[in-house]
């Protein structure tokens, strides 16, 4: 079954745009698709230290992005700008 691997990837900008004085930053957060491959949805849950891998090689690796949580989806999947 091709499965879609999908990080939510959030960034610290929500930080630097100008808030009101009670509430927190929001982050901004973005779908970004890692892979698309046949495979069970039990390999995909046991994924992370691959995900963690995949960020270190990305325009998504720093601090200042962090993976706020993946999804695993059966077939093609297209991803939401923000999130």
């Amino acid at each position: 079954m091709q499965i879609t691997v999908v990080a939510v990837m959030c960034h610290t900008i929500g930080a630097f745009v100008p808030q009101p004085v009670d509430t927190l930053p929001d982050p901004v957060c973005r779908e970004v698709i890692v892979i698309k491959d046949d495979m069970s949805m039990q390999s995909c849950m046991l994924s992370q230290p691959a995900l963690a891998e995949w960020k270190d090689r990305s325009i998504y690796r720093g601090a200042s992005w962090w993976i706020s949580r993946i999804k695993c989806l059966p077939g093609n999947y297209v991803p939401k700008e923000r999130v």
